[in-house]
């Protein structure tokens, strides 16, 4: 049975930036639809698209995408259209940090990490087997009326980042669609991508490339540069998770109950109110129990790792983890490297 590593969020509904509909307004003037069809119901005008700093609620972009769809009528590549709109720019500080990372493997990891940095609404997984880089986009959480071309966007603006990032490209071995695609649509779509697409039983779709791919230095890679955009990107997640006044509490109950695991009845009990109830909460402020649980974890083995002066083993333990092993694997996941690297080298082990 294959397994997903997913992203640090694991839904699509968090606040994002205005610049997502921002480029649906700019692929909709490329197919000769007026910025203000698209933006109607928006409750937003061209001017307030040009803030990078304003945060909407996704159901606002559904709206533009429903809109953009409606005047362009019957288009079958529109989702590759679209996607093909998404640049390494659109991404502000993460396309930067993206465009400094030095492999295609560090790419992958910020990209899951800061995933709410990002424009993606469905739900993104990669791994690798059998010598493939197999992603995974699933809308299964998403409004059915525009599940399709959601997800195929997702896959288009991917597509159109690594095609940035990578010389020549990044050819993908296959694309599969589930759910079902019109023929017309599928012809366009495997144009576009250079390999015909076919249809499978997933729910969702399923695109692999070969995994050479991943440790090959990508021309403006810069473990300097990679710092600094990461730190950046680091910053300015916690300022928008930070926003849910909900969420800082949380993370105050969770530091002090790290030793013993943090479980979430514990903190829910502490701030008088149910598992349930307190999780409802979190994802209406964008975020998840189990994301502030690692960001916690995180910023304080980063901290603890720095000083060379504790083990892996010891900082395994202090955060909560049973065995050195699950913390390893949980700070690769988190930050793409391992928590041996992060310590100060010429310090001795605790």
């Amino acid at each position: 049975m294959i397994s997903w590593d997913g992203p640090a969020v694991r839904h699509w509904d968090f606040p994002r930036s205005a610049t997502g509909i921002a480029v649906l307004v700019e692929a909709g003037g490329r197919l000769g639809v007026e910025p203000g069809t698209v933006l109607r119901g928006v409750g937003l005008g061209p001017g307030d698209l040009a803030n990078p700093d304003l945060l909407v609620a996704p159901g606002r972009e559904l709206t533009a995408i429903r809109n953009l769809r409606a005047a362009v009528g019957d288009r079958p590549a529109l989702a590759a259209e679209v996607g093909a709109a998404y640049r390494l720019t659109t991404f502000g500080i993460l396309g930067y940090a993206l465009l400094a990372s030095p492999t295609l493997r560090e790419v992958i990891a910020l990209t899951l990490r800061f995933i709410d940095l990002s424009y993606i609404l469905s739900t993104i997984g990669v791994r690798v087997a059998g010598g493939r880089v197999v992603v995974r986009l699933d809308g299964a959480g998403l409004p059915p009326d525009v599940r399709d071309v959601l997800v195929d966007r997702d896959l288009f603006a991917i597509h159109s980042v690594l095609g940035e990032l990578v010389p020549d490209g990044l050819p993908f071995t296959s694309v599969a669609f589930g759910g079902g695609r019109p023929a017309p649509t599928l012809e366009a779509y495997g144009a576009r991508l250079g390999v015909a697409p076919s249809e499978s039983d997933d729910e969702g779709i399923v695109a692999t490339f070969d995994a050479a791919h991943l440790c090959r230095p990508l021309p403006q890679g810069s473990q300097a540069a990679v710092a600094v955009a990461e730190a950046m990107c680091r910053d300015l997640a916690a300022t928008r998770r930070a926003r849910g006044p909900l969420g800082g509490r949380v993370r105050v109950e969770i530091t002090g109950r790290l030793a013993r695991g943090a479980a979430m009845s514990e903190v829910a009990s502490a701030l008088g109110m149910s598992p349930r109830t307190l999780r409802r909460h979190l994802a209406d402020e964008g975020t998840s129990y189990q994301r502030l649980l690692d960001e916690v974890r995180l910023e304080l083995a980063e901290r603890m790792l720095v000083t060379g002066l504790l083990s892996v083993e010891d900082v395994a333990l202090r955060l909560g983890y049973a065995e050195a092993s699950s913390f390893i694997h949980a700070y690769r996941r988190l930050t793409g490297t391992t928590p041996a690297r992060a310590r100060r080298p010429g310090r001795s082990r605790a």
